[in-house]
């Protein structure tokens, strides 16, 4: 006979099932629905079941039947056949208010009982499940009764399901209140008194008791003890560690379905008496006694459920928040057994702390505050005191016409009256920069004194987590990761990089803050350590891990994940930081390497410059982009230490073809990466100018470190040089201190722009920041920044209007406003004027050198002949300034004085029939050797000499001009290596035959 049977037969009272009456509207519109309604034979069971457990006593004590187990496996197997998705049978249940007034009393009752706790924690485990993702989805569905274009139907059911999922929502919030605020979880939450076993009306101390016996959950963790204390365990052993551990993560992973603010206080609330209770009721050490040993075969299987736990305990809190908590927990108030604020003795005998004013006040303005704040409460009154007398006005908008009260809408401002009836404009990018909350949820809400008490529990959990399991639950998670494991889920990741980001974060705060000084003393040997634990997850697999997951989030449009991965990234690259400056030197190298494979290698591991272009106004948090300004810092910094600390290794002469050790190598490789090649190509841009520029808007929420590193970016763009392609033009010594001459140029004309300047005079004219210190570097930067500007506009006035406009080639338009838009071909041009004026000048210079040292006076202009006969003549020439340039116009080196002279001789020694015959090539001969002695000059100051002019066998007039459509480099290049080549047009002989011309000429006068 079945227990059904043995219950109809006996004579135990059975409860009615209530009607549809009876029920909540949500109930009753789930029995529409087949899925959601429950059958009448299993109602009667389930009303049967649940009559027979047990009843209360006279005194309050719960007592079980004989066959209470029976009754319980009944109302297990029903639950069995529940649907996952709407769970009628659970809501049923729910409503029926079975767990708090038969389970949890049998708990307390039967606790010796482990055949009952295992199968009302099986019962329970059913009934605390998460939602269904189906579930999720219908319940924060929005649906759209007011367009028309759905079906009243559709409707309908939508309307069907989302009550559904609410309903489950809340009865799943129900049943964890039930667990924390149970009455034999009492004294957690109290502060030890002197103990007392009689109370003020002369009942029993039941907390007392309560404390010494334990509370609801100890009851369940004390199931533990043996299957964890046996290495050869059964099938029965793991079921019960599974099911307490599953117990444990539904009750932590429930969260409400509506977040209102009074369902996030809730919330919040219930979430910090949670941690408190998991610390009182000793299941946070079971966890750290499971991860202890969760390497060892045995354990395996509880991995990847103790991830899910410990990321639904840290999920909503600060972990910076928690780092903190040991420095104001002697200030924490303490709860009474009347739940009111006490102050613990300690406090009485310190000194009251004195707290800084951010902003300066004085007895005046406190005065003037607190009359204009009277003025405000009169003004706020005046009208509600005779609001029915005032009259109404009738107002049209839109095509409508409506009464209102004419007191109520002649006070509102002007400026509400002109957007009154307007309807709201939708948000776009342009105008929603950051969207989302923050980065912290729930714990962003202040809980009190219990909030407190909950930091400094999990704070607690975490010094034992990372001192004694950190190192080998990390490893085992990375194993499950490293070869894809199919028991891997799709949030399991995102799930990792929570809880890795939550306890690197927690360590750089507390290491800040010096919070764990007792801790490092019992441990000599990590003394000078400080990574500790956290060195399990600062390898190249993780490292690799993170930067190929952002890769992935991004093209499947996950932006949440995509945060999370690059808050750990941060976080990681803090900690390498500090791995780099640390006194240990397996640390020191550790960093070296990490530093060599994700920056100095062929293919560097990191994707910081491509999540910088990725970033779009208007679909990520400003979370997001603090954390990447937070890794641009990091890295520039890195980068730039470990550049200073390569050149100071190398200095003492170290060999770089021969490195010693992997020390050496890397520092090689990073002695031969270019710093700024890397800021000025990867890091430089308008669009990354426009993110910090966005990002500094929100000073007034920034932190103090954030505004720093924004002003650190825009520093190192003003004082970052432009480096020109060719570095060494030959023509900047030619243009010297002339108007054209290249200047030195920087990035600072890309933040001259409109954006820029709005946030510069927010901040310049917020009279909230000007007193407090946090502020001070960023104001004194805008006012120097705009003081410069103002300098740069006196020079060139165009910056005003440049400021309007975006430019897409930010180093040549820095460089051309620098120089006041003269380019390098407006410099070619200039550098050709110039030397063909020197190459005039020079050319006249010689050529009156080279006349001069001939010999020629002034006082005769024409040819004479002493003698009648023509063998023996004396020819004596004088030098005739005008007729000079015409006769000589290519009397330039000694070269063309000497060919000259030679083809004149032989011109004389022709028409004389005698060979060297003729006072002119005598003349030639001895004024050969002055000639070139007084023609080898010299000029320095233009780096131009005649030699090289000899050399070239050229003048101006037959050497063609360079093309201006090459570079300056090979125009100046080619105009002073001219090719050395005979004209043919040339007529060297041309001074020999005007003499025999005018020789003829007088022999035939």
């Amino acid at each position: 006979m079945s227990t059904i049977q043995q219950a109809q037969s006996s004579p135990i009272s059975v409860a009615v099932a209530p009607s549809q009456d009876k029920l909540s509207k949500p109930a009753q519109k789930c029995l529409s629905i087949p899925e959601m309604t429950v059958d009448k034979r299993i109602i009667d069971e389930l009303l049967l079941v649940c009559s027979v457990i047990g009843s209360n006593d006279p005194n309050g004590q719960f007592v079980p039947v004989t066959d209470c187990l029976a009754w319980l496996q009944d109302l297990q197997r029903a639950l069995r056949r529940d649907n996952d998705v709407y769970r009628p049978i659970a809501l049923l249940l729910g409503q029926w208010n079975v767990v708090k007034t038969k389970l949890l009393p049998l708990v307390m009752s039967c606790r010796y009982d482990r055949g009952v706790i295992l199968t009302v924690l099986k019962i329970l485990v059913i009934l605390t499940k998460p939602l269904s993702d189906s579930a999720k989805r219908a319940g924060r569905q929005t649906i759209d009764v007011k367009s028309g274009k759905v079906e009243d139907s559709v409707i309908q059911e939508q309307i069907k399901l989302r009550e559904n999922a609410i309903a489950q929502s809340d009865l799943l919030m129900e049943y964890k209140r039930m667990i924390v605020e149970h009455p034999s979880h009492r004294y957690a939450f109290l502060q030890p008194v002197k103990p007392s076993k009689i109370r003020h009306n002369g009942e029993p101390n039941d907390t007392t008791e309560a404390k010494k016996e334990g509370g609801l959950l100890s009851i369940f963790t004390s199931i533990l003890a043996e299957p964890l204390s046996t290495t050869n365990r059964t099938a029965s052993d793991h079921l019960q560690i599974e099911l307490v551990l599953h117990f444990v993560r539904n009750i932590l992973s429930i969260q409400p379905m509506t977040w209102c603010t009074e369902g996030k206080r809730e919330n919040c609330k219930l979430s910090a008496e949670l941690a408190v209770l998991l610390e009182k009721e000793m299941v946070l050490e079971v966890l750290v006694c499971v991860g202890q040993e969760v390497e060892k075969r045995e354990n395996q299987g509880y991995n990847l459920l103790l991830m899910e736990i410990l990321s639904c305990l840290l999920k909503g809190q600060d972990p910076s928040a928690v780092a903190q908590s040991v420095l104001s927990s002697k200030q924490t108030p303490i709860i009474n057994e009347n739940n009111q604020p006490t102050t613990h003795t300690a406090l009485k005998k310190q000194k009251p702390t004195r707290t800084i004013p951010t902003t300066k006040t004085t007895a005046s303005t406190s005065l003037r505050s607190h009359l204009q704040s009277e003025r405000e409460k009169l003004v706020l009154q005046a009208p509600s005191r005779h609001s029915h007398f005032g009259g109404t006005l009738l107002v049209s908008s839109q095509g409508k016409k409506g009464y209102v009260s004419a007191t109520d809408f002649l006070t509102k401002p002007l400026k509400s009256l002109t957007s009154r009836h307007q309807p709201p404009r939708r948000k776009n990018k342009k105008t929603e920069i950051f969207i989302g909350s923050t980065k912290f949820g729930s714990f962003s809400l202040d809980c009190g004194p219990i909030g407190h008490k909950a930091k400094s529990a999990l704070n607690s959990f975490c010094h034992k987590f990372v001192q004694q399991c950190y190192g080998p639950v990390m490893k085992s998670w990375k194993n499950e990761f490293r070869r894809d494991s199919n028991r891997l889920e799709d949030g399991d990741r995102t799930m990792f990089f929570r809880i890795v980001w939550f306890f690197h974060r927690w360590w750089r705060v507390g290491l800040d803050n010096r919070s764990w000084a007792e801790d490092t003393s019992s441990e000599p040997h990590v003394e000078n350590s400080i990574a500790r634990n956290l060195i399990f997850t600062m390898d190249v697999f993780m490292f690799n891990l993170v930067l190929n997951s952002t890769d992935e989030y991004y093209e499947h449009k996950k932006q949440t994940e995509l945060a999370q991965a690059v808050a750990l990234y941060g976080e990681m690259l803090h900690l390498l930081e500090a791995m780099y400056n640390s006194s240990d030197a397996t640390e020191r190298m550790m960093a070296l390497g990490l530093l060599d494979k994700i920056f100095y290698s062929a293919e560097p591991l990191d994707r910081l410059p491509r999540l910088l272009s990725r970033w779009t106004a208007g679909m990520f948090g400003r979370e997001y982009l603090v954390d990447l300004v937070e890794c641009c810092h990091i890295v520039w910094k890195l980068l730039d230490v470990n550049a200073e600390r390569c050149i100071t290794f190398f200095s003492d002469g170290t060999d770089k073809k021969r490195p010693k050790d992997a020390v050496e190598r890397m520092n090689i490789t990073a002695s031969e990466f270019d710093n700024e090649a890397f800021f000025a190509k990867k890091f430089i841009s308008n669009h990354i100018v426009f993110m910090y520029i966005q990002l500094l808007s929100q000073y007034a929420s920034n932190e103090s470190h954030v505004n720093r590193h924004i002003v650190a970016y825009f520093v190192r763009l003003c004082k970052f040089d432009i480096k020109l392609g060719d570095e060494n033009l030959e023509y900047e010594g030619v243009l010297e201190k002339n108007e054209l001459a290249t200047k030195r140029s920087t990035y600072a004309p890309m933040l001259y722009n409109i954006g820029m300047f709005t946030v510069l005079e927010n901040i310049l004219n917020d009279a909230a920041i000007r007193d407090k210190e946090e502020f001070s570097a960023l104001i004194m930067f805008a006012s120097s920044f705009m003081k410069r500007f103002a300098q740069a506009t006196e020079v060139n006035p165009m910056l005003f209007v440049e400021a309007l406009f975006r430019h897409p080639i930010p180093h040549r338009f820095c460089e051309l406003t620098t120089n006041l838009y003269v380019n390098e071909e407006l410099r070619m041009i200039a550098v050709r004027d110039l030397l063909l004026e020197d190459k005039k000048r020079y050319e006249q210079a010689k050529v009156d050198v080279a006349v001069g040292a001939l010999g020629y006076d002034d006082a005769d202009d024409e040819v004479e002949f002493d003698g009648e006969d023509m063998e023996s003549y004396d020819l004596v020439t004088k030098k005739n300034p005008k007729h000079q340039k015409t006769r000589y116009p290519n009397l330039s080196t000694d070269a063309d004085l000497d060919v000259n002279n030679s083809f004149a001789n032989k011109e004389e020694a022709e028409f004389d029939g005698s060979d060297d015959a003729g006072p002119l090539a005598a003349l030639g001969k001895e004024n050969e050797g002055d000639i070139e002695k007084d023609t080898a000059v010299d000029v320095d100051s233009n780096d131009v000499t005649l030699d090289q002019i000899r050399s070239s066998g050229k003048d101006r007039n037959s050497c063609p001009l360079p093309n201006l459509k090459s570079s300056g480099k090979k125009r100046i290049r080619r105009l002073n290596q001219m090719p050395e080549e005979d004209s043919e047009e040339e007529d060297f002989s041309h001074p020999a035959k005007i003499m025999r011309r005018a020789m003829f000429e007088d022999d035939n006068e």
